[in-house]
């Protein structure tokens, strides 16, 4: 009795059989049991495990999942019947770790810490293993909340629900007189979105970096769009180490997100920036947004609360004031000393970068020398907005990634069509329709899965009129490009090319030739 209550008062508050109220994680830990039972049939307790994690994948409830079983034998595998019941409710193979070392529920909880590095999770399997596994994770430093399978009808149950009993007492005397350790650990495993390796001093220089790339941001809209249309939808967690809800949207914004109170100074500090940077916004109002006006909504994004209400006396501001009242007298220094003020008595404001150097892989995929970056550094000193793809090619040569709007030629490895958000192209950004990818260092198998902390590339971006018009890079040496004005910035999306004689006409295919 003593152990029933220690697991049930673990779990107590943080389970759930609705989908729509869980709370969003990003990674759930499906816990697994045999496919069929004796005789060949079906295992009510296995299908309804796998409809309900596929219904909180499908609910946007969770990002990847972890399925954890028992491999320890030829011709018995969970996992993988695991995996192939998910891809068969529409969950994509991609999304899906297969952990073949989960022998047991506390092997299981362990190792999703443990090996793939997570350590807030959404458990998933029926209630009375649930509150077992919640009381594991309590007493192994993770947050788990439980999202209870459907129970299955007694006759099929009473064997299991049996055995709980005794598990419960194993658990309990494992925790905390045995002090088990797994069966077996080995090679960690960063699920999804790879984790940054950088130390405090690389992630300031980083923020610094992107700060200064805030006329490169360009898709913030798409953040803000998504949140209108889902007034249910979680915050966007900076500490959850995660592409969430698709790829990158925007390289720079990704980064400065990602970047957690490390970019807190610089976007404070780029609040009186007047610099001109081209709109972000899909379908401007009146207003011209200027470098220190994105800085104060990738700052509310990161979590800090709406100020300018208040400044201006206003119980509320139309969005065209966001860029007219800081532009009168010093209203922009009377927001900075606001928002300071604001974050320095919220010093646990906008949550933790995503920097674990535990997931560090021994090797990066690549890694160019230091004298192959000079020599790039050199090739890209010559770029000027402008210059057609043709032009460009000639000094930068062949690039990792090519996409045009809906189409992806990329060079090393991916198929055409395979990601048509690959560099965060979509019809409301202005008039490009090209872009390009060159890596210095790259730490993934796949392109799409660039990491803007981890990672070490450029992204050059054309006009739909094949136009060199920016350039993306994190880089140190190699300063990023973009338009001086509102004035070329127009000229080189619609009207006349600027440095060029002759402009390109824009196709991948001037860039995928040898």
């Amino acid at each position: 009795m003593a152990a029933k209550s220690l697991v049930m008062r673990a779990s107590r508050g943080n389970l759930y059989t609705d989908a729509s109220a869980i709370p969003h994680r990003r990674v759930a830990l499906v816990l697994g049991c045999p496919k069929r039972v004796p005789g060949g049939w079906s295992n009510p307790f296995f299908e309804n495990r796998m409809a309900a994690a596929a219904e909180l994948y499908h609910q946007r409830k969770i990002d990847f999942l972890v399925v954890s079983g028992d491999n320890h034998i030829q011709g018995y595998d969970e996992p993988t019947d695991m995996k192939e019941a998910l891809v068969q409710r529409g969950v994509p193979f991609e999304r899906i770790y297969l952990d073949y070392a989960g022998f047991r529920t506390l092997d299981s909880v362990v190792r999703v810490k443990e090996i793939f590095l997570q350590d807030k999770i959404t458990i998933v399997s029926q209630r009375f293993h649930n509150e077992r596994a919640i009381f594991l994770a309590s007493h192994h430093g993770i947050d788990a909340i439980g999202f209870d399978a459907p129970d299955v009808a007694p006759e099929y149950a009473l064997k299991t629900l049996f055995r709980e009993q005794f598990a419960r007492v194993k658990a309990a005397l494992d925790v905390y007189l045995f002090h088990t350790k797994p069966h077996f650990l080995g090679r960690r495993i960063a699920v999804g979105y790879p984790r940054a390796v950088l130390d405090p001093k690389e992630a300031d220089q980083l923020a610094e970096m992107m700060c200064a790339q805030l006329p490169n941001l360009s898709t913030l809209n798409q953040y803000l769009e998504a949140e209108a249309s889902d007034p249910a939808a979680r915050p966007l967690e900076p500490d959850s180490n995660q592409i969430t809800r698709t790829a990158l949207y925007d390289d720079t914004f990704d980064a400065l997100f990602r970047l957690g109170q490390y970019s807190l100074p610089c976007l404070v500090n780029r609040l009186t920036d007047t610099h001109w940077m081209p709109d972000p916004r899909t379908e401007p109002l009146l207003g011209v947004p200027l470098a220190g006006d994105v800085a104060y909504m990738v700052l509310g994004q990161k979590g800090v609360p709406d100020l300018l209400p208040g400044l201006a006396h206003k119980k509320q501001m139309r969005k065209d004031e966001y860029f007219l009242w800081p532009s009168v007298g010093d209203r922009r220094k009377q927001l900075q000393n606001a928002v300071r003020a604001w974050v320095h008595g919220h010093p646990d404001c906008c949550g933790g970068s995503t920097i674990d150097l535990r997931a560090a892989p021994a090797q990066p995929i690549f890694r160019m020398t230091a004298d192959q970056i000079s020599a790039s550094r050199e090739k890209f000193a010559h770029l000027q907005p402008g210059m057609s793809t043709r032009e460009v090619r000639a000094i930068t040569g062949k690039p990792d990634a090519v996409q045009a709007r809906g189409d992806v030629r990329a060079i090393s490895g991916e198929e055409p069509g395979e990601d048509p958000d690959l560099f965060g192209i979509e019809p409301g950004d202005h008039n490009e329709t090209l872009a390009a990818i060159y890596f210095a260092e790259r730490w993934a198998d796949e392109i799409s899965r660039r990491d803007p902390l981890r990672d070490r590339y450029v992204i050059l971006y054309f006009s739909g009129r094949g136009n060199f018009i920016r350039m993306f890079s994190n880089i140190a040496s190699i300063p990023a490009i973009f338009p001086r004005s509102a004035s070329e910035w127009q000229k080189l999306l619609w009207g006349e090319v600027a440095n060029s004689k002759k402009a390109g006409d824009g196709s991948p295919e001037k860039w995928g030739g040898g």
